[in-house]
């Protein structure tokens, strides 16, 4: 049996995610967390499907894909 240590953030890099205020339509996936001194963490996205960029965004305005079911 496999344990994984589950951190506090209920994101982690590899998780599907869209953005509250881009809507529903733009999917990202999480390529990395950046964690500075007593800031909150900002999380690095790359768009998925065609579209080819990558945003910094704060971890509390993101929303998962898979909570819904969506994918």
């Amino acid at each position: 049996m496999n344990l994984k240590i589950v951190s506090t953030s209920r994101f982690a890099c590899g998780d599907l995610v869209t953005v509250k205020s881009l809507g529903e339509g733009k999917h990202f996936c999480i390529i990395a967390i950046k964690r500075e001194d007593n800031h909150e963490p900002i999380a690095v996205l790359k768009a998925l499907f065609n579209e080819t960029y990558i945003i910094e965004q704060p971890l509390k305005e993101l929303k998962s894909l898979l909570i819904k079911g969506k994918l």
